[in-house]
């Protein structure tokens, strides 16, 4: 018993249907989700950089490299001083990582912290021995690249 060609056409453009409604309803859900996961990310680093506890390491990491450029300022520095430097290099450098692999929403990246690009580039990559540094050389030029990318535009009304 064989099937009337003109069903055979229309059951196969059904399925065909069917299979193209699956395959575009997953991928939108697909690049939903990425989304979501990137604002996600952007908005806990702006939560941890806004943190009490990374508002004090902040401050006294401008303290100690107020007094010497980096990579000079962290051999000086002891201490509490050493660690917040190492953590605020650690937290761009973090940042600089998940923005070249597009794990961040790149438009509220630049709004969160391209203010703060401005500031701290000045304190960890405006100089060239910073950048060709043998220790610190890498990791500050990702960050450096990752300034230059965030203060492409200026945020009306920024503090810094």
């Amino acid at each position: 018993m064989a099937l009337d060609p003109q069903l055979m056409s229309q059951l196969a453009l059904a399925f065909a249907g069917a299979l193209m409604g699956a395959l575009f309803g997953g991928f939108a859900r697909w690049t939903q989700g990425s989304r979501e996961r990137r604002l996600r990310l952007t908005l806990e680093l702006y939560n941890e950089f806004h943190s009490p506890l990374f508002n004090h390491v902040r401050i006294v990491a401008h303290e100690a490299l107020a007094h010497a450029p980096m990579p000079a300022a962290y051999a000086a520095a002891e201490g509490e001083r050493r660690e917040a430097i190492a953590s605020i290099v650690h937290f761009w450098e973090k940042v600089a990582q998940l923005q070249q692999i597009g794990a961040l929403d790149e438009r509220l990246l630049r709004r969160f912290f391209g203010q703060y690009a401005r500031w701290w580039s000045e304190l960890l990559c405006e100089r060239q021995d910073a950048l060709a540094d043998p220790e610190w050389g890498a990791t500050l030029s990702d960050i450096n690249l990752l300034f230059a990318r965030l203060k492409r535009t200026k945020r009306e009304g920024s503090r810094r």
